[in-house]
């Protein structure tokens, strides 16, 4: 019998951020855009951050990647601190959600919980369950899903009524959806050339949203309904008793990725990144949203 399927959600800091509101959050941390990989870009994200959202594509490539990692973290081990909030995921689409909990879940020390918070009571139940038993508990977590289902139609996610699949106008924003094949591009790979800087050119990733009517130029900008197959995903990047961990719900276990700190995890989280990229050089799909204070 085939699992639960939810709605994708956009890599987009304002339906995040309202999604976390939803479900009891205080505003003190907030979504933000990552506009690229140089110094100068990174330095527009406000600091300190305590977590990134990477959303990537899954292809050939990173499939074979993925398990040539798993075998040989199985064959020569890492280390991982039980401190670390950990959960698989078992609902199609849900990495979003799985996202923004593993972001929450492993700085929970930092957040302000609303009284009577979802997100809180969700963390506190499923404290001393296993990476399994945390994603069935979500699979019946009827709260948190139906939070995720509106923040999911509030980022102009196609529902399944008919009106839904007529076009309209968007900011191009990155979708956890096949519609990334065609539109939303936020993060494009140029040579950047600006001024007094021809003669040394840069490698950058520069966010396109252009304020355009996306038929004009035969793009699609919905989402696919909620049976359609969906070939993005979301991880977390956070920082952990000293190192830097890659939470992905459908890998068995986290990724430490080496040692790292509040002042630097927006950096090395970007290096992640960067690996993310260099395995995948011709595609364009990419988008990464900082937890930063607000």
């Amino acid at each position: 019998m085939e699992g639960q399927r939810w709605l994708p959600l956009e890599a987009n800091p304002e339906v995040t951020n309202q999604f976390l509101k939803q479900l009891g959050l205080h505003p003190n941390w907030q979504f933000v855009d990552v506009y690229g990989m140089d110094p100068e870009l990174l330095s527009m994200v406000p600091r300190p951050v305590c977590a990134v959202l990477l959303l990537f594509p899954i292809t050939e490539k990173y499939e074979v990647f993925r398990t040539e990692e798993e075998e040989k973290i199985k064959s020569q081990g890492q280390d991982v601190t039980s401190s670390v909030y950990f959960m698989k995921q078992t609902i199609s689409n849900a990495c979003g959600t799985i996202g923004l909990i593993h972001a929450i879940a492993n700085n929970k020390d930092k957040m302000h919980f609303e009284s009577g918070s979802t997100l809180k009571k969700f963390l506190e139940e499923s404290a001393s369950m296993s990476p399994e038993e945390r994603a069935r508990y979500l699979e019946n977590y009827d709260a948190i899903r139906v939070t995720h289902e509106t923040s999911a139609h509030e980022g102009q996610t196609e529902s399944s009524s008919p009106s839904s699949s007529q076009p309209h106008s968007s900011h191009c924003r990155t979708k956890a959806s096949s519609l990334c094949h065609h539109a939303s591009l936020p993060w494009v790979k140029r040579n950047h050339v600006g001024p007094a800087k021809a003669t040394s050119p840069s490698l950058r990733l520069r966010r396109w949203r252009p304020f355009l009517r996306l038929p004009s130029l035969g793009l699609h900008s919905v989402a696919p309904n909620i049976d359609e197959k969906v070939d993005l995903h979301f991880i977390a990047l956070v920082h952990v008793d000293g190192h830097l961990y890659e939470l992905d719900g459908r890998k068995p276990f986290p990724i430490n990725h080496g040692e790292t700190s509040d002042e630097t995890l927006l950096e090395d989280a970007i290096e992640v990144c960067k690996k993310f990229m260099e395995r995948d050089p011709d595609e364009l799909r990419f988008n990464a949203i900082a937890l930063s204070a607000a």
